[in-house]
């Protein structure tokens, strides 16, 4: 953020001084990015309007057939490389079809809505036009990072998120959320796994309900992670 340096040339009054003081915060842009102290939720409503890619990204290493990176620069022994390969198509395989039985995006729009509306203390409705409050969520993009074999897969999300007034169209809260985090045994139920994580290895051996259910717990990642900003930018906002 840029901040503009005044220099003071003799003696200013009270009233130039407020002036540079307020112009100052105008020029940061601060000032208009979180107006949540401003609000009493309690009792308002709330519509979630979502925006997302048609589908989880599922991004794959140079293990992967066709993987835009050229293979020929890793150093993989061509044994290897070809199992890795099969690996890679059964997975794609499964995960295609687990794809086609979870709503993702829906299951995001759902969370996000039941976390965002306890945490304002607003109530949730479905008609954006009826809405007292609209929280914009642009998913813009998400899945789960697999590019490397043996290393630690990951969920990642990236959203834009956006808190207006229903009425005046004014703008209340915004924020943008990039994360990152492994997938745990836990999460796909492998429980009592000896590894803390799950890497591409262990994805390629999930059954297409395994795959589902780790898609399942991608749309609570993803909401989460949104409104788990919210939740802190309002606890900051009360003290």
């Amino acid at each position: 953020m840029d901040r503009k340096r005044y220099r003071v040339v003799g003696t200013l009054s009270p009233l130039a001084i407020a002036t540079l003081v307020l112009a100052g915060a105008m020029s940061s842009g601060c000032a208009s990015s979180n107006r949540l102290s401003e609000y009493d939720f309690r009792g308002l409503t709330l519509a979630v309007v979502p925006t997302f890619p048609p589908y989880a990204e599922i991004l794959t290493g140079p293990y992967f057939p066709d993987h835009p990176r050229d293979p020929v620069h890793q150093i993989i022994r061509a044994g290897t490389r070809l199992a890795k390969e099969l690996e890679a198509r059964r997975i794609r395989a499964r995960l295609d079809s687990a794809a086609a039985e979870v709503d993702v995006p829906s299951l995001v729009s759902e969370r996000v809505g039941e976390r965002a509306s306890r945490y304002l203390g607003a109530r949730l409705i479905e008609d954006p036009d009826r809405a007292d409050l609209l929280f914009e969520v642009e998913i813009r993009d998400y899945g789960i990072d697999a590019e490397d074999w043996d290393a630690a897969a990951r969920f990642f999300v990236d959203a834009e998120v956006w808190l207006i007034d229903g009425v005046d169209r004014r703008l209340i809260w915004t924020t943008r959320v990039r994360a990152r985090d492994p997938i745990t045994p836990a999460i796909i139920g492998e429980r009592g796994a000896l590894r803390d994580v799950v890497t591409a290895a262990a994805l390629a051996n999930l059954s297409v309900e395994d795959i589902a259910r780790a898609l399942d717990q991608l749309a609570f990642y993803a909401a989460d992670r949104v409104t788990d900003r919210l939740r802190s930018a309002l606890d900051r906002s009360r003290h």
